[in-house]
């Protein structure tokens, strides 16, 4: 299945959702939930078992997939100039974008303090920014940026964007899914298939979570990597109780050449 195959159908998919979800505006949510799986299950689902049939076969050269779901980030940008800049191997990195954004001239902002929202301005264009940069041309000309883009009123949260950035994956060797706002070691790309080839498993995911941008990471490139562990339900009243991970560096003294187990994986960092 082409690229252009696919982004033409999860356009389309998406403008059904978007016309199902105005038509049930006022409806439970319920009512909602039971429109998206019936829109679902007609049009998503056997499109995906057909993708699957035909979905790209992997290719065995050095390539890296890298799967980044912004919503309305103004890191975005950044994050993309330095994945390619400090890349080892920039001309094997494929990157694929969902880019979901306020464009009206005049937008709103999330929850703030207080239950508060104020206007704000229109959304960095992460697309544009990165294509337009002297970093970034080069490899948008050559097609190692996808994109599929998205008005910030259609997204159904980090797990339908993660699945639509994974539907833009070409037969890369490599996979990787990271967050839009997110900083990086020089040779980012070679160290972590380092880590991937040396996990002693047959089919290992390597993942944890990363340090903060404002973290010094050629500081802390010595430092043992965190392990996911401890599993809890969140407190706050935004998150419903959804499940946290307690990223703990307590298990090991030092770093370690060889990547140890941990139960669980995070979705800011895989590969």
């Amino acid at each position: 299945m082409t690229l252009t195959e696919i982004i033409d159908f999860l356009h389309s998919f998406l403008n059904k959702l978007n016309s199902s979800n105005m038509k049930n505006k006022r409806s439970t949510y319920h009512g909602i939930w039971s429109a998206y799986h019936e829109l679902t299950v007609k049009y998503l689902y056997p499109w995906d078992r057909e993708y699957m049939r035909r979905m790209p076969n992997r290719r065995e050269d050095g390539s890296l997939y890298l799967s980044v779901a912004s919503f309305r980030d103004e890191f975005c940008p950044e994050t993309l100039i330095q994945a390619f800049d400090k890349a080892k191997h920039p001309d094997k990195l494929f990157v694929g974008l969902v880019q979901q954004n306020c464009e009206e001239a005049k937008c709103r902002s999330g929850i703030l303090e207080g239950g508060k929202m104020i206007d704000v301005p229109t959304d960095p264009d992460c697309y544009a920014l990165f294509c337009s940069s002297s970093v970034g041309k080069k490899y948008c000309n050559s097609g190692n940026l996808r994109l599929l883009k998205m008005k910030d009123t259609s997204a159904l949260g980090p797990y339908m964007a993660r699945y639509l950035a994974a539907k833009m994956w070409m037969g890369e060797q490599y996979y990787m899914q990271i967050d839009s706002h997110m900083t990086f070691l020089e040779d980012w790309d070679a160290h972590s298939v380092d880590m991937l080839e040396k996990a002693p498993s047959d089919k290992p995911i390597i993942s944890h979570y990363p340090r903060p941008h404002t973290a010094d990471l050629v500081a802390r490139s010595a430092d043992p990597a965190p392990r996911l562990c401890g599993p809890r339900f969140a407190t706050t009243d935004v998150e419903s109780e959804i499940v946290r991970l307690d990223g703990t560096g307590n298990y090991d003294a030092r770093r370690l050449d060889v990547p140890r187990f941990a139960p669980f994986v995070a979705a800011g960092y895989l590969v």
